[in-house]
């Protein structure tokens, strides 16, 4: 579930002033963010194969299975970064440090543009002011499991929050489980939810498709 841990920083806490923000393009973004976490955790699985993983405690905490790897850091930097650049003054509240997940980025390489356009199965006119939105970012949910290989138990979520209720949110699938490309869940109260992206049974389906045509 999407959550707001204790633990969570606060980042652009800056909100700005102006018109309001079409939530079904919001959802969007936050589909195409939690797309970008998905593939930086597949990227350091892939690159784990050959050079093993960075494993670390999180700051102040003891208990052996809170640990903090590498890809939650790079999925953090991506998706926050992407967010902000498509939303000036949004508020997010992400898991892991600021500081150290932006050490992850590049510097100088702008985040790439999100779309807002995607949730065609979320279709919802509703517009509010930003000051009253907070965005979740939990960008590695089940740190534990990918340590241990259990990758089907991965995902990225990306919640967003109206005058501090849930309203939508993102739930990016890294490893599903028929395999092939992440796949991205998502819904918006009142208006719908869907699935953007497949694995190999979508591909050999389209496949299929193309060679009957």
């Amino acid at each position: 579930p999407l959550r707001c841990d204790p633990g969570m920083q606060v980042l652009g806490t800056t909100a700005l002033i102006g018109n309001p923000v079409p939530l079904n393009a919001l959802l969007s973004t936050c589909v195409d963010a939690a797309r970008l976490g998905c593939r930086e955790i597949r990227a350091v699985q892939a690159n784990r194969e050959s050079n093993g993983l960075d494993v670390m405690s999180k700051p102040g905490e003891e208990f052996r299975y809170t640990v903090l790897t590498e890809a939650d850091l790079a999925a953090q930097q991506a998706i926050v970064s992407a967010l902000r650049a498509a939303w000036p003054g949004l508020l997010v509240v992400g898991e892991e440090d600021d500081a150290a997940a932006a050490e992850k980025g590049v510097p100088g390489e702008e985040p790439p543009v999100l779309s807002k356009d995607l949730c065609a199965d979320a279709a919802c006119e509703r517009a509010v002011p930003m000051a009253d939105i907070a965005v979740f970012v939990d960008p590695l949910d089940g740190t534990r499991e990918f340590v241990e290989g259990r990758l089907g138990n991965v995902q990225s979520l990306v919640g967003i929050a109206v005058d501090g209720r849930a309203v939508a949110g993102a739930v990016g699938l890294p490893f599903p489980e028929e395999g092939g490309e992440p796949q991205v869940l998502y819904a918006l109260v009142g208006a719908g939810s869907g699935a953007l992206g497949g694995g190999l049974a979508a591909a050999e389906e389209a496949a299929a498709a193309a060679t009957a045509a």
